[in-house]
């Protein structure tokens, strides 16, 4: 998965994304760890899992708010410069992801892959898309949520958690309060202003799944049943490594991220994922530098925008639509002027009125934590419980047990996927609908009733 914010009007503000993905079936899948090789203490009972639990929720926050790596006895200077070691043998090959690279423990995150890389990193943001009577409002704000999803590469460092496999399963929801803005565009904390007792909340839920191997592909989809508000796409990067950075963009299945205004008449935006890369390698100090573009549609309203290095929304005909550059937009249709950086600040101007707000200050912000629910609740494929063993060696810092347990976790995998083979037996996600079309990933009559069930 690629994609986030973009910058704009800067120069080494630049953009974000990256992801990853994997394989196996369904309901005929068990994982735990007896079928492990080796069981860990911290799983042995109740009390194990919700340590567990609370390790890894925990980890989380802090790897998304750039406090300490886990690791204290191995500096991430020392990770860097092994990873780098292994980057430098794959110059050339056309797309690293495509490989499947199985990395040693001690360099990998105890979190899986499809809870880390998510695109919902502020779910208030996309509650409130709805919101105005105002179609340029709207698009402001759908834009607003853009920036704020991948807020985690502006508050935390990067990562690398697992590689999902096939089946992989990740359900969360977070209950978020509507958020509220003055009247010059700043957000409103309601913690600080003692204000959360009268503030209305929504649930917001989230649904991922691996849904191919070969290539490594996921689906996602976010939805707020009481503003109507969802979001859904499929995860599908491609990556090259140049020799001093990583370069991440959208694999040929990836075509966007599709917002839905239930309540606006299914009004319905599309935006497009830049391309990004993955710098510092030499000196093992990561970055990211965003270029290209994020590309922002909305056919019932007419509204586009273009997020490059400068950005505008402006009219334009969705049955004669080839523009694909500012330089391409005729001056007259310029509605609106976007400006700023993906780390900071982003304002818009209205040129009808010559008034600038703000969208967003990415600075004043943090990713909202995730609501999972206990290990001990979870099917075999959710993605705490796939890796559980693995991740109770990495909090003991037992790097020996945990690489057994992920291999023995691969090998499975492998081997299902052999037998599966000689079946002839085709994969069958369990949430979302096969083949995808257009990027838009469809959810099964199953997704509905397990979103419908979250013990919220």
């Amino acid at each position: 998965m690629p994609d986030s914010a973009i910058s704009i009007n800067s120069d080494t503000d630049s953009e974000i994304s990256s992801k990853k993905y994997n394989f196996f079936k369904d309901d005929t899948l068990t994982i735990s760890t007896t079928e492990s090789t080796i069981e860990s203490t911290l799983c042995d009972d109740d009390d194990g899992f919700e340590d567990l639990d609370r390790l890894i929720t925990e980890r989380h926050i802090k790897v998304t708010n750039c406090e300490a790596h886990f690791e204290d006895s191995e500096p991430d200077q020392s990770k860097l410069r092994t990873l780098f070691s292994l980057l430098k043998n794959l110059i050339g090959v056309k797309d690293i992801v495509s490989l499947r690279i199985s990395l040693p423990s001690q360099l990998l995150e105890p979190i899986g892959n499809l809870e880390y890389w998510n695109y919902n990193d502020r779910p208030d943001f996309l509650t409130c898309i709805g919101d105005s009577d105002d179609p340029l409002e709207r698009m402001l704000a759908a834009i607003r949520w853009w920036y704020s999803k991948d807020l985690k590469y502006v508050t935390g460092k990067l990562v690398k958690p697992y590689n999902s496999i096939l089946g992989e399963q990740f359900i969360c929801h977070w209950n978020v309060p509507a958020p509220k803005f003055d009247n010059n565009g700043h957000y409103i904390n309601n913690d600080e202003t003692n204000t959360s007792k009268n503030t209305k909340n929504y649930i917001v839920t989230g649904l991922n799944e691996q849904i191919s191997h070969h290539p490594p592909v996921s689906a996602f989809h976010y939805h707020c049943e009481e503003t109507g508000v969802s979001a859904c796409g499929i995860d599908h990067i491609s990556a090259k490594f140049t020799g001093t950075s990583v370069k991440i963009g959208p694999g040929d299945q990836n075509k966007g991220i599709y917002i839905n205004l239930a309540k606006r008449d299914n009004e319905e935006y599309l935006l497009t994922h830049p391309v990004a890369s993955v710098q510092g390698w030499l000196k093992a100090s990561l970055y990211i530098v965003v270029g290209e573009s994020c590309i922002v549609t909305c056919p019932k309203t007419k509204l586009k925008a273009i997020l490059e290095y400068k950005e505008e929304i402006f009219r334009y005909d969705p049955n004669n639509d080839d523009i694909k550059k500012l330089k391409n937009v005729d001056d007259k249709d310029v509605v609106a002027e976007i400006t700023g950086s993906w780390r900071g600040k982003i304002h818009a101007t209205i040129l009808d009125t010559k008034k600038t707000i703000l969208i967003i200050d990415l600075s004043e912000l943090a990713p909202i934590p995730k609501i999972v629910r206990p290990i001990a609740k979870q099917g075999p494929l959710e993605s705490r419980k796939v890796w559980q063993s693995v991740s109770a060696a990495l909090f003991q810092r037992d790097y020996s047990k945990a690489t057994k347990e992920k291999i023995a976790i691969e090998d499975r995998q492998r081997r299902l996927a052999v037998e599966a083979k000689a079946r002839k037996e085709e994969f069958d996600p369990v949430y979302f609908k096969l083949p995808v079309a257009d990027g838009r990933p469809e959810l099964k009559d199953k997704a509905y009733q397990v979103l419908q069930s979250i013990d919220l």
